[in-house]
């Protein structure tokens, strides 16, 4: 077999594998924008950074991920229940937003913090994380349940004290007044037997503590501390992206009998098979500069037209699902790993492949003994 040969089989190959990335990049495409994948993906990374491990769904750092996602957190069910983060994505079922900044996600979780029954933000924050104790409004109500019981009492006396009824009416009414303001600084989104868990609260108290409880400077903290995240919520969303292509991949490669082995031995020997790809390859990469610019609909209606004329057919192999072997099965996860690798891949690799093939390819004869008869006429001249 010659080296040209081999090469066009090589290229037949990759040819192949791109039209196959590119069906099941669409796939997925279609499928993550159904599921609103980016924003589950999102999600599980956030619950990540505010939830300990026995509160995190497991099931969240898994591809189910892409299609479902769950959270046993109450400090990121509150998160996402805040007004900021919930009116971020669209109305409906998926509803989460798939994009949340830095600067978004610390206002919002400070407002959670800073949000409580003691006096002020900052003492809300330290009650938050344990730091000081939290003010029990069960204490100021029954404080005030008990002066009422006591007005009630001064009255019914035979011998009234006026000044000692005015007294404790101007210490109820001062106590109704700060049970009002505490009531009113209560966060409406964290419920009443809400609590951080202990790594998360080890963390924020890590922050805090590195801010000196200057809020504006814990709110930078938090900002850089999700930006990192950021950076691995990305990788896991890859990394998910990749299984999952290469589960539909090798569905894909079984459905339509793509056996790597076997086609790559048909491909061998079949030259007019061969041909019919190369020639594909050549049109798709002379019509197309970058993926972008690749029309999977119309490639393939060009492909299943030459193969049809051809009498060939897409996936080469003519196998019975009951005489696959196991042979059969190994092809079948080539085709599937070739597939994960992605469509960019197989295009960069098929455009290097051509520009080869085209530096191997013996110069026309015709054209070669006309440059040489023009230049013997030249020379001639010149003499």
């Amino acid at each position: 077999m010659t080296g040209l040969i081999v090469l066009d089989t090589f290229i037949s190959l990759v040819f192949i594998f791109l039209l196959y990335s590119l069906f099941t990049m669409t796939l997925i495409e279609s499928l993550t924008s159904i599921f609103s994948s980016r924003a589950k993906n999102l999600m599980a990374g956030i619950e990540r950074l505010l939830a300990d491990e026995n509160e995190s769904n497991k099931a969240n750092h898994t591809i189910v991920n892409l299609f479902w996602a769950k959270t046993n957190s109450g400090l990121t069910k509150a998160f996402y229940s805040h007004p900021s983060i919930r009116y971020l994505g669209p109305k409906g079922i998926n509803s989460k937003p798939s994009y949340i900044s830095s600067d978004c996600f610390s206002s919002t979780l400070v407002d959670l913090l800073q949000k409580g029954t003691n006096s002020n933000q900052v003492e809300n924050i330290n009650a938050a994380l344990g730091i000081i104790p939290k003010f029990e409004l069960e204490e100021l109500e029954a404080d005030i349940r008990e002066l009422k019981e006591e007005i009630k009492v001064l009255k019914g006396l035979e011998s009234v004290d006026e000044f000692e009824i005015e007294s404790a009416k101007q210490e109820l009414s001062y106590l109704q007044l700060e049970l009002e303001n505490r009531t009113k600084t209560k966060n409406p989104f964290l419920p009443k037997d809400f609590s951080i868990g202990a790594d998360t609260k080890y963390q924020f108290n890590l922050l805090w503590n590195e801010a000196g409880d200057d809020i504006e400077k814990f709110k930078g903290l938090l900002e850089q501390w999700y930006n990192e995240q950021m950076d691995r919520i990305s990788g896991w969303y890859k990394r998910k992206l990749s299984l999952l292509t290469f589960i539909l991949g090798f569905i894909i490669a079984c459905s339509f009998k793509v056996d790597t082995i076997q086609l790559a031995m048909e491909l061998s020997k079949n030259e007019d098979l061969r041909a019919i790809y190369v020639e594909g390859a050549k049109e798709l990469i002379a019509n197309n500069e970058t993926l972008d610019s690749v029309k999977l609909d119309n490639n393939r209606q060009y492909f299943d037209k030459k193969l049809q004329e051809n009498n060939l057919v897409f996936s080469v192999t003519d196998i019975s699902f009951k005489d696959i072997k196991f042979l059969n099965w190994i092809g079948f996860l080539i085709t599937a790993f070739a597939i994960s690798l992605g469509a960019p891949f197989w295009f960069d690799l098929l455009s290097k492949l051509m520009r080869v093939r085209t530096s191997l390819q013996p110069a026309d004869p015709s054209s070669s003994g006309t440059s040489t008869s023009t230049e013997t006429k030249n020379t001639k001249a010149v003499g």
